[in-house]
């Protein structure tokens, strides 16, 4: 049986590029889509509820022999980070990498203004989501995994173009891509050095790899999603082949997406 891995972050459909490109590399995917629990009425009964959830695990119990299979995530709430990894398990009994993807221009088209209320939703989407996850993670690692079987945990970041960016260069108001405002810049800011910090911590335990990668602003080099993915499951199965560990200190890099694989020692590129 193939690795299972969790895809978190780009919620279905537009995350499901980024999961047919890791299942081109015989894994087993689960796939985050938005939470659904609010659209139950105050007036549905507690039996009614039960056979709509029955009705939903049946539904994603045959969705998941094509080895593929989503599953709602509520980023606000860390009960719902820890019931994701569950249901991944449960379905697949098993579950090997966890990847947290941020993509910065997919986030900036969902915005289109910033008021309180906005700024408030969006650091349970676009923060505590991650961490909550992150963390959750990190735990189920070290319970059911070990040196001889680590976990692996990936932070994915897309850049986009940013309303500083547009300020410098006019020229990207073009319609072509969506302008992060500046709350979803601050977000890819949190998502970024909480993503360093994390490996600085706990880079070296040896229950879980941790690898962060960084696909940068869009241009002639960027890739699909669906390349990304494909990219990605073959760079981690060359991590899991290292014979040695990396330490922390150097797991702190960011690997530029689509460089070479590693061949006895990571193949990185520095934060700019």
């Amino acid at each position: 049986m193939g690795k299972t891995v969790l895809i978190a972050g780009k919620d279905s459909p537009d995350g499901k590029k980024l999961a047919d490109g890791f299942a081109f590399t015989g894994r087993q995917i689960a796939l985050t889509s938005a939470d659904l629990s609010d659209a139950y009425e105050d007036d549905v009964s507690d039996d009614e509820k039960k056979a709509s959830r029955d009705a939903y695990d049946e539904v994603k119990s045959i969705e998941a022999k094509s080895g593929m299979c989503t599953y709602e995530w509520n980023r606000s709430s860390p009960v719902s980070a820890r019931t994701l990894i569950l249901q991944t398990e449960n379905t697949y009994s098993r579950l090997d990498e966890v990847i947290l993807y941020f993509d910065e221009e997919w986030f900036a088209s969902q915005e289109d203004k910033i008021d309180s209320e906005r700024i408030a939703r969006a650091a349970d989407e676009m923060v505590l989501g991650f961490q909550y996850l992150a963390m959750e993670s990190l735990a189920r690692f070290e319970k059911k995994n070990s040196a001889s079987n680590p976990g692996t945990l990936v932070f994915l970041l897309k850049e986009g173009y940013t309303a500083s960016d547009a300020l410098k260069t006019p020229a990207l108001r073009n319609g072509l891509s969506a302008i992060a405002s500046p709350v979803v810049a601050a977000a890819e800011a949190s998502f970024t050095a909480f993503a360093e910090n994390l490996t600085a911590l706990y880079g070296d335990m040896p229950y879980v790899n941790i690898v962060l990668v960084r696909e940068e602003k869009s241009g002639d080099t960027a890739l699909s999603d669906e390349a990304l993915g494909k990219w990605l499951g073959n760079y981690l199965e060359a991590v899991e082949n290292l014979k040695t560990k990396t330490p922390a200190k150097k797991a702190l890099q960011w690997v530029k997406s689509g460089s070479k694989a590693p061949a006895g020692t990571f193949n990185l590129f520095s934060r700019r």
